[in-house]
């Protein structure tokens, strides 16, 4: 078993995160005292509503995705083994388990539920923030993930190379992480044994209101101690993983140029279609490369590349994203306060990219410093004081384009309006 880092001072946030990039951050594991960003009576909630798709069976290329491990293997239709409505609370749940598969083992795996839940969302978002700005801030998505699991050892993290650090939060019960140095080798097979000594290996046991952290080099075996209940966050840390993004994107962006007619993209076979005859598969194969490079060379890609960095770093890191809330009714009288972080980011000589929650939009580069300068920076002010510093009160469409602005903004939660009370 490990021991409490004592280096690391506790502050009213939690976790003293500039001392943890300095002594932890990609150098080793390591388990601290630490108030979860989300709170353990509201996850049941939330796993009931990202499951309730999947009581008919599991559902592919969706989000949230949900997995139910019983004894040592994958259901794929848990159906009654999933939370709903009827179970009150997150105790009635295990208690209809217990009944349900007595003696058993399972892990709930509840993955990106947070998209969900803005105030969950945005709450993870405000801890997580704090680390990227002491280490930098993540360019590919993070992953995060609610964990149930009760006597139930999962191996799937011993048997693939890491390409994830992890901070893992645990609300209630106890968790025992095994860690392996991938710098050492693959592991053994008795790795995955939580009761066997493995030379090498490390193991760190968390409960409630502790957070254990191991960096992208480590294999691990999770072991759910009787209830545990985790938030873990899987952050990528792979230098191969901005590569794959990077191919998919450019991929998409080559398709979009090509005239799409619907046919099956199957090489000419037959006389006159040998390998390097005109319309043969070497010449396609020259032309696709040709498309390549001008995608790479092309202004598309770094707009895409910049917008996307963007909302990455206004949701900080955190996608998928919540959608916008409804609008309401934004006059010349109504006051607000800026209460969400607004990203800039230059958009070619006329424009500028604004992200909020992840969300983006472009304003003309001659408004937005005025823009951002009177939505001012907490303090209550008014829709009026916006049309002003614009100039924009002597003509009623720019007034509207104002007022759309500040509406888009309320709806991306980039301003609350004082009048109403907001979520």
């Amino acid at each position: 078993m490990s021991t409490l880092a004592p280096e690391v001072r506790r502050t009213p946030d939690g976790v003293d995160w500039e001392l943890f990039a300095r002594r932890h951050w990609d150098r080793r594991p390591v388990r601290l005292r630490a108030r979860p960003p989300v709170g353990l009576h509201e996850v049941h909630p939330l796993n009931v509503v990202s499951c309730a798709p999947f009581r008919a069976g599991t559902r592919f290329w969706v989000m949230p995705d949900v997995r139910f491990l019983l004894g040592d293997g994958w259901l794929r239709a848990p159906g009654a083994l999933l939370p709903d409505t009827a179970d009150a609370t997150l105790d009635d749940y295990l208690d209809r388990l217990d009944a349900d598969v007595p003696g058993q083992g399972y892990l709930l795996t509840v993955r990106q539920p947070l998209l969900l839940d803005h105030a969950l969302w945005s709450a993870v978002r405000d801890t997580v923030g704090a680390l990227w700005r002491q280490v930098g801030w993540p360019n590919l998505p993070v992953v995060a993930e609610v964990l149930t699991g009760d006597r139930f050892t999962q191996h799937a993290g011993a048997t693939e190379a890491p390409t994830h650090a992890a901070l893992t939060w645990v609300l209630r019960g106890r968790l025992d992480v095994r860690l392996w140095d991938e710098r050492g080798g693959p592991p053994p097979a008795d790795i995955a044994d939580p009761d066997r000594d493995v030379p090498g290996a490390r193991t760190l046991s968390a409960g409630a209101g502790e957070l254990l952290y191991w960096p992208g080099d480590q294999r691990h075996v999770d072991t759910y101690r009787e209830r545990c209940v985790a938030l873990r966050l899987r952050i990528p840390v792979d230098r191969g993983l901005p590569f794959t993004a990077l191919r998919d994107l450019l991929a998409d962006l080559v398709h979009a140029g090509q005239d799409n007619d619907d046919t099956v993209p199957y090489f000419p076979f037959g006389p006159g279609t040998r390998i390097d005859d005109r319309d043969g598969v070497l010449p396609r194969l020259t032309a696709l490369g040709g498309e390549l490079r001008t995608a790479v060379d092309g202004e598309q890609l770094r707009r895409t590349l910049r917008i996307r960095w963007a909302a990455l770093r206004s949701a900080a890191g955190l996608e998928p994203i919540p959608v916008p809330r409804e609008g309401v009714t934004i006059t010349r009288d109504t006051r607000f306060r800026r209460t969400g972080e607004i990203v800039r980011m230059p958009d070619g000589p006329a424009h500028e990219v604004w992200a909020v929650d992840g969300n983006v939009f472009t304003l003309p580069t001659a408004a937005s410093d005025r823009v951002y300068a009177a939505l001012g920076d907490g303090e209550e002010t008014g829709a009026d004081e916006v049309c002003r510093a614009l100039a924009a009160g002597e003509d009623d469409r720019n007034d509207r384009t104002v007022l759309a602005l500040l509406d888009k903004l309320y709806r991306l939660r980039g301003i609350d309006v004082v009048e109403e009370r907001t979520r």
